[in-house]
């Protein structure tokens, strides 16, 4: 009896691949050099001040930057830095007004109300880059900066009250000023094809924004006026 035996299979021929070379965590060389840090945050503000935080990931920044989306991870470390930077980048050009520091507390805090509504209808995704974003991310350094610039909003209300002791108790709370003025102004830009739809049909879309403006500013100003008036007062017969 013999043993079969069975031909071993031909080995497949192999195509040799040769291993792409490992780039270095440095900075992509090519021709993106002329794009820098500041550049790659313009673009990203661009895009984000007209489309939601999830609708921008970090390709199309750097497509629309046209550079290698690794220069936009040399610049920052993850998504959250970017974003964080492009919310201070928005700040920091916010045209506000500025009163005079002694002008009349309703014309500095109605200046204040307007700035705000006409920031919320110009940016309408703030808010959200501010919060999903930022706050809530996952880098303790951006959310400890994005408190810090909350923060500074709170404090800009403090001051404004510029009320002490008893007449801070009086005083409304700085916290849910901002939080309310946000919101006010926040809800209106967001909810565009809502509300025009419901205001009548000769106004057109600047004409609501201007009556809502003269609307939430008097609300803002009636509703304190009295709370603030009384404790201002107590303050200066306090000081006689």
């Amino acid at each position: 009896m013999t043993r079969k035996t069975t031909a071993s299979p031909a080995k497949r021929k192999t195509r040799h691949v040769p291993k792409r070379p490992r780039r270095s965590r440095g900075r992509p060389l090519a021709a993106h050099n002329a794009v820098g840090r500041e550049a790659i945050v313009s673009v990203a503000t661009q895009l984000l001040e007209n489309l939601p935080p999830h609708k921008v990931p970090t390709v199309l920044i750097a497509r629309q930057a046209g550079v290698d989306p690794a220069l936009v991870r040399y610049y920052f470390s993850n998504r959250e830095e970017l974003l964080i930077a492009v919310v201070e980048n928005i700040l920091d050009n916010w045209a506000a007004k500025h009163p005079a520091p002694d002008a009349p507390l309703t014309q500095r805090l109605g200046a204040r109300v307007e700035d705000m509504l006409d920031f919320s209808c110009r940016v309408r995704s703030m808010q959200r880059l501010m919060i999903e974003g930022c706050a809530e991310g996952k880098s303790p350094s951006v959310k400890e900066r994005a408190r810090e610039l909350n923060a500074r909003a709170v404090h800009y209300y403090t001051q404004f009250l510029h009320l002490e002791g008893e007449e801070a108790e009086r005083s409304p709370d700085p916290l849910f000023m901002h939080v309310a003025i946000i919101g006010m102004c926040e809800f209106f830009a967001a909810a565009q094809a809502m509300i025009l739809p419901l205001a009548p049909k000769h106004m057109k879309a600047t004409e609501v924004a201007h009556a809502y403006k003269a609307f939430i500013r008097n609300l803002v100003l009636d509703g304190l006026r009295s709370r603030v008036e009384s404790a201002v007062k107590v303050k200066i017969k306090a000081s006689a």
